[in-house]
C-alpha cells in the first residue's frame, strides 16, 4: 500500500474534556486510484483527511506514506513535498493570475520562473482549462473553473498523493462530474493515489473503492 492508517486513533483536548474522534481506524490507499471516505458530519472523515494531510499527529497508531510514518518526519517537509490538498472552497490567491496561481508552489521551492511557467501550463492543459482564462483572476472563473485551477495547483506540487476536502461541494451535478473524471483520469493515467472526502452520493458510485465511517470508526468499504 502506498498511504495506510494503521490503528489511528486522535482525540481533542480541551481544559474541559477530552473528545475522541477517530477509534482505532486501518485502511489503506494505492497509486493509481481515486478512493472516497463518506459519513455524517462528526464522523471523523476530515480529521481522519487533516491526518493524512499531516496537520496533526495520530494521537496512537500511525499515518505511513510509502513506508515512511508522518512521525518519523519533518511535518513542514511532509506538507511541502510529500502531499498536496484540494479544498471546497478552491483558495486560490485572489491577485495572481491563473497560471500564476499554479506556478507558485513550484516558485516556493525554487523553480525558476521560465519552468515553472512551462509546467503550470502543462498542468492546465491536463485540467481541460482554455487557454483563454490563463491570464485571467480566479473570482472572473466559474465555479467548476477555479476547482479545476486548484486541482492544476495541486499537480504543481509535484507529489503522488492528492487530497481532497469536498472537491464537489460547490459545484452543480455537471461540474461536479468534471471534476471526478479529471481526477480518475489523473490516478489512471499518472498513477496519482486520490482520497476525497464528500457527502455527495452522485460521485461515490464513480470511485475505485468507498469508506464509509460512523463515529470515528470505520464501517466498512465498497469496491
Amino acid at each position: 500500500m502506498y498511504l495506510e492508517l494503521k490503528d489511528v486513533h486522535f482525540s481533542y483536548h480541551s481544559k474541559w474534556q477530552t473528545t475522541e474522534v477517530l477509534k482505532g481506524v486501518t485502511c489503506g490507499f494505492e497509486r493509481g486510484k481515486v478512493y472516497g471516505i463518506v459519513g455524517k458530519s462528526g464522523c471523523g472523515k476530515s480529521t481522519a483527511l487533516s491526518l493524512m494531510a499531516g496537520l496533526a499527529l495520530p494521537s496512537s497508531g500511525d499515518v505511513v506514506l510509502d513506508g515512511v510514518a508522518t512521525r518519523d518526519i519533518s511535518l513542514d517537509v511532509y506538507r511541502r513535498e510529500k502531499v498536496a490538498v484540494i479544498y471546497q472552497s478552491f483558495r486560490l490567491l485572489p491577485l495572481l493570475t491563473v497560471l500564476e496561481n499554479v506556478m507558485y508552489p513550484m516558485e516556493l521551492r525554487g523553480v525558476k520562473r521560465k519552468e515553472a511557467e512551462e509546467r503550470a501550463s502543462g498542468y492546465l492543459r491536463e485540467v481541460d482549462l482554455e487557454e483563454t482564462a490563463w491570464n485571467r483572476f480566479p473570482s472572473t472563473l466559474s465555479g467548476g473553473e477555479q476547482q479545476r485551477v486548484a486541482i492544476a495547483r495541486a499537480l504543481a506540487c509535484d507529489t503522488n498523493l492528492l487530497l481532497a476536502d469536498e472537491p464537489t461541494g460547490n459545484l452543480d451535478y455537471e461540474n461536479s462530474e468534471r471534476i471526478i473524471a479529471i481526477l480518475k483520469r489523473l490516478a489512471a493515467q499518472h498513477n496519482y493515489c486520490v482520497v476525497i472526502v464528500t457527502h455527495d452520493v452522485d460521485v461515490m458510485d464513480e470511485l475505485d473503492a468507498v469508506y464509509k465511517m460512523r463515529d470515528g470508526r470505520l464501517l466498512s468499504v465498497e469496491k
